[in-house]
């Protein structure tokens, strides 16, 4: 019901519901709002949990510094800045931050900074390293945006290698030479830790046109072309090569990932690649691949046509069965070939469909998904972590250690702050954690900062009949740093004051003080 009314409201301000971005907004602004407003789920009996005990004690109470909202990182955690990682505490206002926009690597700016203290982080371990956060710091994974404290074993969470982020981008098209290049790498090449690009072959014309297509496919590379000397073990002796070899990882991960290898590893992937199904988005990215495999390796057939050999039955039968061509073993060995005419693409040839599209051209995505192996709270600290929070434009989100992050984009938060509470005992007294627990129940409703203040003050008095009471409680407004007066820096600061606190200046003189010691609170 309530993911109707938002879809709705949606509409009203003239939002399409679905279009891409937008399609999950409802659940997550209803979750959010169920969230924010659990609080009236709870009674002060509840909250409370009867720890109220009868104590001779006379002198002040005070918890101060209660934090009642905020998503943060560490000040030592690892945040992917454009032009170097750096440390969350060196991160400035104006910084460019990595982040990724639908699976694409993007620039985002830093617009504000914000800083807090917690004792409460979590460690998050993945398959692609690992990092700290607050618990409630939402990463992106295969279903959506989760807490860190949340994610389980297996959850899988969007990620790009860190050392990938200050590569040379490419413009990669559609068309002959991309096609050529796929082929003659996944025939005769090797991808070495998903950056290094070998073709080595004996035929100098091989290597000048692989090089020639390689610059047309990514244009600004520079492949060399290097003689080199490969041993033979049918010659028992080192044979003259040619080899042409470009390091990029922008380049070789997509490479990998068209032709469904693994980015690890220094070995050939000859014999593990699949047929890359872009190739069919065009006749002449097709051409391309056949033509580049070929020459890498293949050999001429009467008629104009051609055989293409590999011990790779996975691909060769994939191409088969695209081509319409029997399967065929090549001697007693596990190697099998396949007869490619001339006329492969003319529709109608004995029968057969010629060229078809069966894919849309597409450039791999830069993220992949790395699996969470676990989460560990960290034991609560003796001296609290300062963590950052981080505003970002145009896109709120940005990199933690390669891993996807943002400060509660789809979320409702109005605003949030630090709470300072004092209490002056008569008979009883109430256990410590307790008031954190109450200043949390009525802060996850829909509040304004006066009512929560005087709510506290007013509930604390009824429970324990205090000789006095004193909240003090700070924050940032997101309504004025994002609309109206748009004041990046302004906090208000409201009061409630009963009892002593209210009829004895000193006293109440003493709780500012001591609430504004080392920490330089200005009231």
């Amino acid at each position: 019901m309530l993911e109707k009314l938002i879809e709705q409201l949606l509409k009203e301000l003239g939002q399409n519901v679905h279009r891409e971005g937008l399609e999950k907004t409802p659940e997550r602004v209803a979750k959010a709002l169920r969230y924010l407003t659990s609080g009236y789920d709870k009674e002060v009996k509840e909250v409370l949990n009867d720890a109220m005990f009868v104590e001779e004690y006379d002198e002040m109470v005070i918890v101060k510094d209660i934090d009642f909202f905020s998503l943060c990182v560490p000040s030592k955690q690892i945040v992917n800045a454009v032009g170097g990682a750096k440390p969350a505490r060196e991160v400035k206002v104006g910084d460019r931050l990595w982040t990724l926009d639908q699976g694409y690597l993007k620039e985002t700016g830093v617009t504000q900074v914000t800083s807090r203290k917690t004792r409460e982080i979590v460690e998050v371990r993945t398959t692609g390293g690992s990092i700290r956060l607050t618990p409630d710091h939402p990463l992106m994974t295969e279903s959506g945006w989760q807490e860190a404290q949340d994610l389980g074993p297996g959850t899988k969470v969007e990620w790009i290698n860190p050392r990938s982020l200050c590569r040379q981008p490419y413009q990669m098209t559609s068309g002959y030479p991309l096609g050529y290049v796929l082929g003659a790498v996944a025939a005769d090449g090797s991808i070495q830790q998903g950056r290094r690009i070998n073709l080595t072959v004996k035929r100098a014309e091989f290597a000048e046109k692989y090089r020639a297509m390689f610059t047309d496919a990514f244009p600004g590379s520079e492949p060399a072309i290097e003689r080199v000397t490969v041993p033979s073990s049918f010659l028992k002796r080192d044979v003259p090569m040619l080899r042409v070899r470009t390091v990029s990882r922008a380049i070789g991960e997509k490479l990998c990932r068209w032709l469904g290898v693994s980015e690890d590893g220094s070995r050939s992937k000859t014999k593990t690649f699949e047929f890359p199904k872009v190739v069919t988005s065009s006749r002449e990215m097709m051409q391309g691949f056949l033509d580049g495999y070929c020459d890498g390796d293949g050999y001429a057939a009467g008629s104009g046509g051609r055989f293409i050999v590999s011990h790779n039955r996975r691909f060769l039968a994939a191409l088969a069965e695209y081509l319409q061509t029997p399967l065929a073993r090549t001697g007693t060995d596990d190697g099998a070939r396949i007869y490619v005419s001339s006329r492969w693409d003319q529709a109608g040839w004995y029968g057969k469909h010629g060229f078809r599209r069966e894919s849309e051209f597409y450039v791999p995505l830069d993220s992949i998904h790395a699996s969470v192996v676990g989460v560990r709270r960290l034991p609560p600290a003796k001296k609290p972590h300062t963590v950052y929070s981080f505003t970002c434009e145009p896109y709120p989100t940005f990199l933690i250690g390669g891993h996807l992050g943002h400060n509660c984009e789809h979320h409702m938060i109005p605003f949030f702050g630090k709470a300072h509470i004092a209490y002056m005992p008569r008979k009883k007294i109430v256990g410590l954690s307790k008031i954190p627990r109450l200043v949390e129940m009525y802060s996850r409703r829909l509040q304004v900062q006066e009512r929560l203040t005087t709510q506290i003050a007013n509930t604390l008095n009824e429970a324990l009949q205090p000789r006095g009471v004193a909240v003090v409680m700070e924050a940032i407004h997101l309504c004025m740093l994002m609309r109206g007066v748009e004041k990046q820096n302004s906090k208000a600061v409201t009061s409630a004051m009963l009892g002593a606190f209210r009829d004895r200046p000193e006293t109440r003189a003493e709780f500012m003080e001591l609430i504004k010691s080392g920490r330089g609170l200005q009231i």
